[in-house]
């Protein structure tokens, strides 16, 4: 596989629509191409500042969409400077809001046979868990399946699929950054288990609102956004309405403070992931 035959793959791979052997080949020449490799993150970013776009409060004129339009024709026309591969894509994208996610989940790894209890300290040591490591500016996601199994990050909000991994035994290692000001949310799921993990990771910058009321997925969100530290969330029951005021400088005192009467249990881990369980 080419670079320009790499390119064409982005959205798909991007949008986890590729099959398993293309998906294999896409993988193997982005890990030893560095010019590849710089290109599908230049379009991760471009498609991360489009979702930040569908936030801002605007009244778009009706005549930006053309105008869109022609730019984007005029410079698929020029000479090549980048990412011809894809540009039609995002002018699809552009107009339909389609964004599809905040989070970069940066250049997977698969470990074929080793088992998770050789991995680190801080990770969970059974088999079919998913886990989550900090390490610096990112969390890490790590699962690894006793059989075949799918893995599927997605919007809790919207539903949209933002990603999936196909495994048969191997464990998977996906580094989660979030280049946005905001922090935002997502739902982990390995598909035929029972249960979900919920995890917000912070933005780039402290959000300042102190006090609210939502679901339990919304105050992990605050929390995320707030105080700066990755949130995960395993309870039967998301949606579970509290109130939160976050008059502690201390994240897990503030979480703990809005859930001990709820039926929720809070801890923080050594490396600063807040944990938010059923009791």
């Amino acid at each position: 596989m080419n670079q320009e035959r790499a390119r064409d793959f982005f959205s798909a791979y991007y949008e986890g629509n590729l099959d398993a052997g293309l998906r294999q080949s896409f993988e193997l020449n982005l890990r030893s191409d560095a010019i590849l490799q710089s290109d599908y993150a230049a379009f991760v970013e471009t498609v991360h500042e489009l979702e930040a776009l569908k936030h801002e409060q605007i009244e778009i004129p009706i005549f930006l969409s053309d105008r869109i339009a022609t730019r984007l024709e005029l410079a698929q026309g020029k000479p090549k400077s980048g990412f011809p591969g894809w540009t039609g894509w995002l002018r699809g994208l552009a107009f339909t809001g389609l964004a599809a996610a905040a989070i970069i989940f940066a250049f997977p790894f698969f470990h074929g046979g080793s088992d998770l209890k050789t991995a680190g300290p801080n990770l969970a040591s059974d088999l079919d868990q998913v886990a989550f490591k900090v390490d610096g500016n990112k969390v890490v996601l790590r699962y690894q399946p006793s059989s075949i199994k799918t893995v599927v990050i997605s919007s809790p909000t919207s539903g949209k699929e933002v990603q999936r991994f196909s495994l048969n035994g191997q464990r998977l290692e996906s580094p989660i950054e979030n280049p946005l000001p905001k922090s935002a949310v997502f739902k982990i799921e390995a598909l035929g288990d029972k249960t979900s993990t919920i995890l917000a990771v912070p933005g780039q910058s402290m959000e300042p609102t102190k006090a609210g009321e939502g679901t339990v997925q919304d105050l992990a969100l605050a929390l995320a956004g707030h105080y700066r530290v990755p949130v995960e969330v395993e309870a039967a029951d998301v949606t579970h309405r509290v109130s939160w005021n976050f008059s502690s400088s201390d994240a897990r005192a503030a979480a703990n403070q809005a859930l001990e009467s709820e039926g929720f249990s809070v801890d923080q881990r050594q490396d600063g992931l807040i944990e938010i369980l059923d009791r």
